[in-house]
């Protein structure tokens, strides 16, 4: 019997090193994982607050070109605004 339960208890602590094993290992890969999905979202962040300055600047430059007669949708071949003061 004590042999048998020896067996038992020699099983068990296979199955928890086994199990202490995976869980490190997963923690590792769920760090670094959390780490890379915290990466991402502050460069979608980034992003989201570069394309609001973009847009804003945009906005500006319609706005100044609207205060000096510039249509803005007619452009000459040559890439050149069509200035409607001239």
């Amino acid at each position: 019997m004590q042999k048998l339960a020896q067996e038992q208890n020699d099983k068990i602590e296979k199955v928890n090193r086994e199990r202490k094993y995976h869980q490190q290992n997963t923690a590792y890969e769920l760090n670094a994982l959390s780490m890379q999905w915290n990466e991402l979202c502050q460069k979608n962040i980034d992003i989201k607050v570069a394309c609001a300055s973009v847009e804003s600047h945009l906005n500006e430059l319609r706005r100044e070109a609207a205060e000096r007669g510039w249509n803005l949708d007619a452009v000459t071949e040559n890439g050149q605004l069509a200035n409607s003061e001239s």
